[in-house]
């Protein structure tokens, strides 16, 4: 009696590993989309965290103009001893380990009725005809990210806005 031996012509090999490939190929795009969908997510997060820290850099600069004495001894602006605030630099959380470089600058557009600023003072305009105008400022803060975050796009983030004193 004669066994039987199925005829084996490897059909079968063939498919699996058709099959091997387009499961890994599905595989490495779906890592690859995981890998930057969670990049874009961090760069945008630490943007929304920029844009924040700036609007919080106006509101302290605010705090900082109104808290400090711009007149001179004799109560009058323009003195020799007066002084105004004109740049703020810090670091956001922290000095040792900062995420972002905070640098605020301001200039001024005139200072009451006496038309005169303090010698110190960048002023952007000082001859200003309507009374309502006098004690304008101009912040602008500039945001940018510690160059050792290792962010896939660096973060620079300027925010200009006109306050009253």
């Amino acid at each position: 009696m004669r066994s039987y031996h199925p005829k084996r012509n490897g059909f079968a090999m063939i498919m699996a590993i058709f099959f091997m490939i387009v499961i890994a190929t599905l595989l490495t795009y779906m890592l690859s989309s995981t890998s930057e969908t969670a990049q874009r997510t961090t760069n945008t997060y630490v943007n929304e965290q920029a844009q924040l820290l700036a609007k919080s850099a106006v509101e302290y600069a605010l705090l900082r103009v109104s808290a400090h004495n711009r007149k001179g001894a004799d109560n009058t602006l323009g003195t020799a001893d007066d002084s105004c605030i004109n740049t703020l630099n810090f670091n956001y959380p922290d000095n040792t380990n900062p995420i972002f470089d905070i640098q605020v600058d301001i200039a001024y557009y005139g200072f009451g009725a006496h038309n005169a600023t303090p010698g110190n003072c960048v002023t952007m305009a000082n001859n200003i005809q309507t009374p309502e105008s006098n004690g304008t400022m101009r912040i602008d803060v500039y945001v940018s990210d510690n160059a050792g975050l290792g962010l896939s796009e660096p973060i620079r983030y300027h925010r200009r806005t006109l306050q009253k004193l």
